[in-house]
């Protein structure tokens, strides 16, 4: 069956799925996203049933890392609205944020064109939230789209036009969400934003919206990955340990990472300084946890299709085996006698917790108690020594994700 309309524009590369759905909807005459979601569900239902359900009414809820558990449905949706449209396959899928399966720094994340992003870093990841979505005016007179990095937390500015983007309405000082409102040029008072007066952004803000999604590398460790996963995952690593909550200006993390890792090492070392005054017990009855917190678990995680490792990983692993050959084994306990858990001595070894079981029960790990037959170890209770850990880890040499014994 021929669809009812046609779209009149293809949507842009850089659009968000949401933004070109509300231009169908104006293109064509409707008064909401609902008219158009209705007629396209009417469609979809002689085509494919199950698909039909899939596709929402309400616009909060159309991308694809939404769906609960039909997602495949949701997409089968979209790729059945692209041969409505007459539109080019892979055309609209290509504009969704897609569910991912890895997390990064244990945050839940979305996919989209290769990159993983963590779910928290989306400006409106809930569909109960009411957070802005920023614009740019000058983006909006040039063409009248929402740039889908505008949904990005860490972006505050316009690498284009070197300015900061409009959080609220001039005119009435109402927070600009065209998901709300289903209007990518106006607000609900009628301003228009591409008549809306911007501030000049700082050099650091123009350097995050320019190189976070850019292909380019850069002497900035930050953006000195060529995966801009693990750029989205540096960020969250510097939001974890440094703020306390989520509204914060990512721009500082330009300049931590620029002094990087001469910051980090004098910060760790001074926590080594003061162990003594924390300590409570014996070294080697204390968690490497109690003293340096979450460092080992903060840790970005390896993939094996990466095909660096992450330079914050590598330098945390290189200050343990600093700290190791700095505090050699004596009578007394010494910081280096810390204990570590299943968890983060598989994070330190970059492998799995079956393997450290393995390398338990094989005699290469000790540990500090001795524990019940047929007990299953607490994979967070600390009990393996930071020292044989570090010291088995730098007999191979490597800190690529590996097998240490051979699986059963």
């Amino acid at each position: 069956m021929a669809f009812l309309f046609s779209p009149k524009s293809r949507p842009f590369n850089d659009e968000s799925l949401e933004s070109y759905l509300l231009r169908v909807v104006a293109e064509n005459f409707f008064d909401s996203y609902e008219q158009l979601a209705l007629a396209i569900r009417e469609e979809l239902h002689e085509l494919d049933f199950e698909a039909h359900g899939a596709f929402p009414i309400d616009l909060k809820r159309l991308n694809v890392y939404h769906a609960k558990h039909n997602s495949h449905f949701r997409m089968r949706a979209l790729s059945l609205l692209e041969s409505l449209l007459g539109l080019p396959q892979f055309e609209i899928q290509k504009l969704a944020l897609l569910k991912s399966d890895r997390t990064v720094i244990g945050l839940s994340a979305v996919h989209k064109n290769g990159v993983d992003i963590p779910l928290s870093f989306i400006r409106y990841h809930s569909t109960m939230g009411t957070d802005a979505i920023p614009v740019c005016p000058h983006c909006l007179s040039d063409e009248p789209y929402v740039r889908q990095i505008w949904h990005l937390t860490p972006i505050e500015s316009c690498a284009k036009h070197k300015c900061q983007l409009l959080h609220q309405c001039p005119e009435c000082s109402i927070p600009i969400n065209y998901i709300e409102n289903e209007s990518i040029s106006h607000c609900v008072c009628g301003f228009e934003f591409a008549k809306g007066c911007v501030n000049p952004a700082s050099n650091d803000e123009v350097e995050l919206a320019t190189k976070l999604m850019s292909d380019k590398v850069d002497e900035n460790p930050l953006f000195k990955s060529v995966s801009i996963s693990q750029r989205f995952a540096s960020l969250a690593w510097f939001q974890r340990r440094y703020v306390k909550n989520e509204d914060f200006p990512f721009n500082a993390a330009v300049t931590y990472f620029k002094a990087w890792p001469q910051n980090v090492f004098e910060e760790l070392n001074l926590m080594t300084l003061n162990a003594d005054n924390k300590l409570i017990d014996l070294f080697n009855r204390t968690s490497f946890r109690f003293i340096y917190g979450e460092l080992i678990m903060g840790l970005p995680h390896i993939y094996r299709d990466e095909k660096e490792t992450h330079f914050i990983r590598q330098t945390v692993l290189e200050f343990l085996s600093r700290l190791v050959a700095a505090h050699p084994k004596s009578k007394k306990p010494n910081v280096a006698d810390m204990l570590v858990s299943i968890s983060e001595a598989a994070v330190i070894l970059g492998t799995t917790h079956e393997q450290i079981y393995r390398l338990y029960q094989d005699g290469v790990l000790s540990s500090s108690f001795r524990h019940k037959m047929k007990y299953r170890i607490d994979p967070q209770a600390a009990i393996f020594y930071l020292r044989q850990v570090v010291e088995y880890k730098n007999s191979f040499g490597s800190s690529a994700q590996r097998m240490y014994v051979s699986v059963w």
